[in-house]
């Protein structure tokens, strides 16, 4: 009997991204929803910024500059303050960079859900810029997604893919020979998008606490999409409300497909059959295009969105506060102070409609 697709597990691996326009209190509170006092502050800062947090329930991390302590630095240092403003401004456009490494996903899907994160993200638009996402597809029995076999498709040529290369680390005990790791990648680990596929028993018996059981036979394969392709992805999920598990499938049959021998000699291996564990990985998916233009929303677009996602929310404050409506006023006194280039358009465009209709 075959597997069947649903004994493999899926999941969000990594999250990471940048916040404009956003205080740091802001962004534990209304973004992450967790209290600033469950964070503390570490000694270093970490990729250009000068502070950061990690959160005490795992591992997520803020990024921040402390512009108010950089100005009066710079002021100290510099003469005149125009050089100083300069020097804010340029910190200022770094943003709050948020970090959600693999185990900082789960960490943090047990206090919030990471789905409601990604909505709020995609709500935000232009003011947040995704710098990776991983997902990742998990086989605990090596049924369907098997590193040896994987690997030895990959030596014998059994495969073509829209990555022009694929690359292999293998690391192993000095006296013994034996394995403590190994690794697949196809296409550049600088790129957009990249696969790769490890053996995860010996990654995890390397690094895990010994005391936790590792299964026998597991393979994990892992997709990292970046800047672009991740806010692409973020649509998808969202906007489409894509599953994790489709979306993984579907990238890899947008990039990649593991092949049978033809049964006769054929140099175009576009007509060579998928192998059988390729045709049961997939289960039939569609292409995932990450490459597409997203559609603008409209006034329309955006009435929509209200009623689907936050119309129970509003009913609820409003049926608690008895019908006062004072505290919905000012949200929307405060969102107008907020309004993007594209909220502008979106409106523009449709008072132009109005006028034409009469």
């Amino acid at each position: 009997m075959k597997p069947e697709i649903t004994a493999l597990q899926t999941s969000i691996d990594w999250l990471e991204f940048t916040v404009m326009e956003f205080s740091i209190d802001d962004v534990l509170a209304q973004i992450l929803e967790l209290p600033r006092a469950e964070f503390s502050l570490l000694d270093k800062g970490r990729f250009g910024y000068q502070r950061q947090l990690k959160w005490c329930g795992g591992n997520v991390f803020v990024m921040f500059n402390d512009t108010e302590k950089i100005q009066r630095t710079t002021d100290l240092n510099i003469t005149g303050t125009e050089n100083g403003n300069e020097n804010k401004e340029k910190t200022d456009r770094m943003g709050i960079h948020v970090m959600l490494s693999g185990t900082g996903v789960r960490d943090y899907e047990a206090r919030n859900k990471i789905r409601r994160l990604l909505l709020f993200l995609a709500v935000l638009d232009e003011r947040v810029n995704f710098t990776r996402i991983d997902l990742a597809i998990d086989d605990f029995q090596d049924k369907i997604i098997n590193f040896s076999r994987i690997h030895q498709y990959a030596i014998d040529h059994l495969f073509t893919s829209r990555w022009n290369k694929w690359d292999e680390v293998i690391s192993r005990k000095s006296a013994s020979g034996e394995f403590l790791g190994r690794t697949m990648y196809f296409g550049s680990q600088t790129s957009s998008i990249f696969c790769r596929i490890y053996d995860k028993t010996l990654e995890r018996r390397v690094n895990a606490d010994k005391s936790v059981k590792v299964p026998e036979h597991w393979t994990r394969l892992e997709l990292v999409y970046k800047k672009e392709r991740a806010k692409k992805l973020v649509y998808h999920l969202i906007d489409n409300q894509t599953p994790v598990g489709v979306a993984i499938r579907g990238t890899l049959n947008q990039y990649i497909r593991f092949l049978k021998d033809p049964p006769k000699p054929d140099r175009n291996k576009s007509r060579w059959p998928s192998a059988d564990w390729w045709n049961e990985l997939l289960a039939g998916v569609g292409k995932l295009q990450l490459t597409i233009q997203r559609k603008e929303k409209s006034i329309d677009d955006m009435e929509e969105w209200v009623e689907r996602q936050i119309a129970p929310t509003i009913a609820a404050i409003l049926t608690a506060r008895e019908g006062d409506m004072d505290w919905l006023h000012e949200i929307i006194s405060k969102g107008a102070q907020r309004l993007s280039q594209r909220h502008k358009d979106a409106i523009a465009q449709y008072l132009d409609r109005q006028e034409i209709k009469q």
